[in-house]
């Protein structure tokens, strides 16, 4: 987590401290915005979906592919997907209920709804079911079966904890960027931890569900 959060944080320098690399942010930012919602969920189902299976297959298990790793890709894009629709407007309201600009006066007040509110009534829960329901191989009756007070303590609870772990000081990150530039961000983390998470995970079986994976939703 701490190499990911130096390569948010260099991101960030970047934009403020290099006019050379703002451009570039800002002219990705621009292609990106450009292409409206549904680019942007694109772009954030191939970072969270497509490239962290290509990782696994090509670091991790030496470029073997099977159906499962097909399956998982085809899963995760969707699920990130989603998610990249939900948060991208989810920061657009943030912009209009709180100002946008990296004062505190700004960011706090987004970090507590994103971490304290969004990421406990929606984003927690949005990931610890829909994995779990591809553990359970896409079983809704075994999966209701699941949801009572022991699923929250078991499972999201963990969830939500290493969420806060990370996206405490990553969603300030994000809310010190112009509004253009904090889904590019928020997808850039996602990249950067796919690219880790074959290292992160070998202890995982080919084909088994990995638990690392469920961090990468802010």
């Amino acid at each position: 987590m701490s190499v990911l959060l130096v390569a948010m944080a260099a991101f960030v320098a970047i934009y403020y401290c290099w006019p050379t690399g703002a451009a570039w942010l800002s002219w990705y930012a621009e292609w990106q915005h450009a292409g409206g919602l549904f680019r942007t969920a694109l772009v954030a189902g191939f970072a969270g979906g497509i490239l962290s299976e290509l990782s696994l297959v090509y670091v991790r298990d030496g470029g073997h592919w099977t159906r499962t790793h097909l399956e998982n890709m085809a899963f995760r894009f969707i699920v990130f997907f989603i998610s990249g629709a939900v948060v991208v407007q989810f920061y657009a309201y943030q912009a209009i209920w709180f100002g946008d600009g990296p004062s505190w006066r700004v960011v706090l007040p987004k970090l507590l709804v994103d971490q304290f509110v969004f990421s406990v009534f929606w984003s927690t829960p949005y990931q610890s079911i829909t994995f779990r329901w591809q553990a359970l191989q896409y079983s809704g009756s075994r999966l209701w079966q699941e949801l009572d007070g022991q699923f929250v303590i078991e499972r999201m609870l963990p969830v939500l904890v290493t969420n806060w772990m990370f996206w405490i000081p990553g969603v300030t990150l994000v809310y010190s960027m112009p509004l253009m530039l904090q889904m590019p961000l928020n997808i850039f983390a996602t990249a950067i931890w796919s690219l880790l998470l074959a290292g992160l995970s070998k202890t995982v079986k080919p084909g088994e569900l990995d638990p690392t994976s469920e961090p990468l939703i802010p």
